[in-house]
Parts: structure tokens; sequence; C-alpha cells
């Protein structure tokens, strides 16, 4: 009930309420913005204990889950897909709601949103799905079924490009290098590194090749003038942070300009729950990182060990994508970030820890 990464679910619902208490603000003038990360990050501690205490599943589980994911995945990549060749309107109606998607919010746009609230986040989904792509096609066991799971990928990478995210292609090839790094295999990795690289940096620099108006120094010069006033309001605020929802209206008070979150994962972290919630989670990427590399030495299968890259690779891919963005504050990709932790920590206790190690008393046998 306080292992990994409870307690670090924990601390931040904890310190939440610490941060609220020492610079309170009321949301829509009603609701405590405290509340918020509270709520949040307190049904991702009942999830982990869920997953932990009461699910039991040993590995094939989570991967029928996540391949099962990957499957349904096509979904979300088709309406992508579909937006970005107008078969999809672009007005608000019941039926599209109903169907799990929004319209072009960005009907000036080219830029898709897939089944997200904006284009980043559908990218962010689309990354992590097209890394399971890379996983089935290693486990999967008959000929066609891995030249079907190499052909996902391709589609997957199609709605990446769709979407018009530049950073997303940045986390694709850092968790592509992360899962092949979590196999073993070094003169593989480093080969991969270096195409990975240099087609990133293709696709990164040139504007005709990704679907968007602004150009690469446009988008950094906004980038950078978020960057900065975020540190500002990090330097202000260091100890206790501003908490999410509270730095949008800080941001706009300070700049004239009203921005959700800071676009980048570890300032977001920073200025949002301050020095010890960035301390905090620093400390649950470093030890789930020991943990998945512990679990795939000791796995007994190619498949297992499998999992534990593909799982880390998610959780990297999505950090490589924060660099440029703030996907975890959004509850779907916080689910797909926060759940591929839990389940790093669990199978790592059941494969690699004794019972009495995970709290079932001085005298239990494994």
């Amino acid at each position: 009930m306080f292992g990994w990464p409870e307690k670090i679910f924990l601390g931040f619902v904890i310190w939440s309420l610490v941060s609220w208490f020492l610079n309170p603000y009321l949301l829509f003038g009603w609701l405590p913005v405290g509340f918020v990360p509270v709520v949040l990050f307190g049904l991702y501690y009942l999830l982990s204990v869920w997953v932990k205490q009461l699910l039991g599943w040993d590995w094939k589980g989570f991967q029928r889950l996540y391949l099962q994911f990957w499957l349904l995945g096509l979904y979300a990549a088709m309406v992508t897909i579909f937006q970005r060749v107008d078969w999809i309107p672009t007005e608000k109606s019941t039926l599209f709601y109903l169907l799990g998607f929004y319209p072009m919010q960005q009907a000036e746009s080219v830029r898709s949103i897939g089944t997200a609230s904006n284009s980043n986040l559908a990218a962010a989904m689309l990354i992590c799905l097209a890394l399971l792509s890379i996983y089935a096609s290693s486990v999967l066991k008959v000929r066609w079924q891995k030249i079907g799971a190499l052909a996902v990928f391709v589609v997957y990478c199609v709605a990446i490009w769709c979407t018009g995210s530049r950073g997303a292609w940045v986390g694709l090839v850092i968790g592509l290098l992360i899962q092949v790094w979590m196999t073993g295999d070094r003169k593989r990795t480093i080969l991969l590194f270096s195409s990975l690289v240099f087609l990133g940096m293709v696709i990164y620099t040139n504007k005709t090749l990704i679907p968007r108006e602004e150009t690469l120094f446009a988008t950094a010069e906004v980038r950078i003038f978020v960057w900065q006033n975020s540190f500002r309001l990090f330097a202000e605020n260091w100890l206790t942070g501003v908490l999410p929802l509270h730095f949008g209206y800080l941001f706009d008070q300070m700049t004239g300009k009203y921005l959700f979150h800071a676009h980048n994962i570890f300032l977001g972290m920073a200025v949002e729950f301050g020095v010890i919630g960035l301390t905090m989670f620093m400390l649950l990427i470093i030890v789930t990182t020991h943990r998945a590399r512990r679990w795939r030495k000791s796995a007994a299968t190619k498949e297992e060990k499998r999992l534990a890259g593909m799982l880390i690779s998610m959780i990297f891919a999505l950090l490589g994508h924060g660099m440029y963005d703030y996907p975890i504050i959004a509850p779907q990709i916080g689910l797909i970030f926060m759940l591929s932790m839990i389940v790093i920590h669990h199978l790592y206790e059941k494969r690699c820890q004794p019972p009495m190690d995970r709290g079932l008393g001085r005298n239990a046998r494994p």
C-alpha cells in the first residue's frame, strides 16, 4: 500500500494540499484549485493499489491488454487521417461526441486532433500506439501477423504526420531507441540511434514534410517565450509551486496571454509543484527505469523481456515529446504514462521481490 509508485502518488496528494493551503486560489470563483491534482493523483493511487493488490494479473494478462489497446487504437488513427483529408465535417454534432472525438476545433488549421482535444495530445497517444506496433511485431508468432504489425506501425506514423507535431517525432525516436536498447543489443542500438537521429533531423527541420503553418524558428520563439516566463513563475514560487490551472491565471497576469501549462514536463512539474514535486517526479522516473531493467534481466521469456522494454519506451517517448509540451497533465495521456509505471513496478515485484519484501510479514515464504 506504500510501495512504488504508491508513495509518490500519495506524496503528490499531500503536497498539493500543502501547496494550496500556502497559496490558495479558487477556480471559477468557488472550486479550490488544489482539489484537481488531489483527485487526479488520488485516482492514480487507487489504480495502483487495484492493479497490484486486487487484479492479480501476470505479464501475459498485461500483454493481452496492451495488444487490445494497440488494435483499438486504429480507430483513433483513422479519425486523425480522415480529418486531414477532410472526410470528417468540421461542425459540432452530438454524433461526433458519441463516437468519442471532437470536430476540428482548429478548423483554420491543417493539423488533425484525432480523438483528443488538440493535435499534440493526439500525437502523444499515437506515439505510444506506434511503439506498441514494434512490440507486437516482435512477440506475434505468425509471419503475416508480424508483417501486419509493421504495416500498422506505418499507419500510426502517417497519423502522427497528420497531427503536424514536430516534438512527436523526437518522442518516437527516443522510444524506439529505448525499446531496442532494452533488448541488450548494443550494436543495433547504436545503428538505430544514428539512423533515427538523421531521419528525425530531416523531418524536424523541413517545413514541407510536416503539415503546419508555423516555421521551426517561429515555433521555437514561442516556446522560448513560454519557458522564460514559466521559469520566472518557478523562481517566485520555487518551494510550493502554483499547482495546475492556477498556472494559467498567473501566466496571464504576468504576460497578458493565457496558457494552460509550461509546455515542458520537467519545467511544468517544477512550476506547478515546486522543487519537492519535481524531486518526487524525478525519483519516480529513476526508480522505474532501474526496476524495468532488473525485471527485463530476470524475465524468463523473450515476450516478457520485450514487454518491459515496451513499457519503459513509452514512458521515455512521452518524456521526449514532453520537452516541447506537457502531455501527461491530460487524463488520456496521463493514464497511459502512469499505468506503464504501475505495471513495471507490479511485475518487477512479482518477478524480483520475495513476498516478505513486499510487506507480507517477516515470516512469509516465497
